[in-house]
């Protein structure tokens, strides 16, 4: 009985679980988005800041201007104009006609319109808040279920190998069988026990005793191997 397949049987099985038992790369950091909550939440201080400046600057050269200080007014008002952009041509003519005209009811309605559009920004601002908070949220249960699939798969490969190991454990110990009923009696020890070792490879592959176990597999295997091609001339009997 040749030993040299089944050594290379049992090789081919030991690198065919291991590739198995191989985990899955990890899924790479997923980086924050615009509206992954931190840019946003910045972004909207940065804002509120500015905002808030602005709006005392004004209230200041409101003051100022009461008080009969135009030259402080200039002041503040270049201090509020410094976080606010350069106006648009149409814009700026707009205000240079309103400011001509002096109609009380036209300063109402420009005075309204700041105020429903002032509305409309806060209102926009707060359903994005809200559905920044709900994509977070979806994307942690996207990410929490790729990891439970991952788990499962890594499961999957995990029982594949255990298989594997199971048949290639059952071969070797049938082939050691089938050895000592004809008479191989150190053949088939060692195709047993190397069977044995085979079947608790999956037992051993996340612990510390996984390398000596193979290296012991494969020394049984070479030492029967080594046995098998020294001892069978001398066991020819003479005619």
């Amino acid at each position: 009985m040749h030993q040299k397949p089944a050594f290379l049987f049992l090789v081919t099985c030991l690198l065919s679980g291991c590739a198995l038992f191989k985990a899955s790369p990890p899924l790479p950091e997923q980086p924050i988005a615009p509206t992954g909550g931190d840019v946003v939440s910045q972004f909207d201080k940065a804002q509120s800041k500015s905002d808030d400046k602005v709006a005392a600057s004004i209230a200041e050269a409101r003051a100022q201007n009461k008080a009969g200080q135009p030259s402080k007014v200039e002041n503040e008002l270049a201090v509020a104009a410094s976080f606010l952009p350069e106006p648009r041509p149409e814009n700026l003519a707009e205000a240079h006609g309103r400011a001509e005209r002096m109609d009380p009811k036209e300063y109402q309605q420009a005075v309204a319109y700041g105020m429903g559009l002032q509305k409309k920004i806060d209102d926009a601002w707060a359903a994005m808040e809200n559905a920044t908070k709900e994509a977070q949220r979806v994307s942690g249960l996207k990410d929490q279920k790729i990891a439970e699939l991952e788990k499962q798969i890594d499961e999957v490969k995990k029982n594949a190998a255990r298989n594997l190991y199971t048949m290639a454990a059952v071969g070797l110990l049938t082939l050691g069988g089938l050895a000592v009923a004809f008479s191989r009696y150190v053949a088939g020890a060692g195709l047993m026990v190397a069977g044995a070792l085979v079947g608790a490879v999956p037992f051993l592959l996340d612990t510390v005793w996984f390398v000596p176990g193979v290296g012991l597999i494969a020394f049984v295997a070479l030492f029967v191997i080594i046995w098998h091609l020294f001892k069978t001339p001398h066991e020819q009997k003479s005619p």
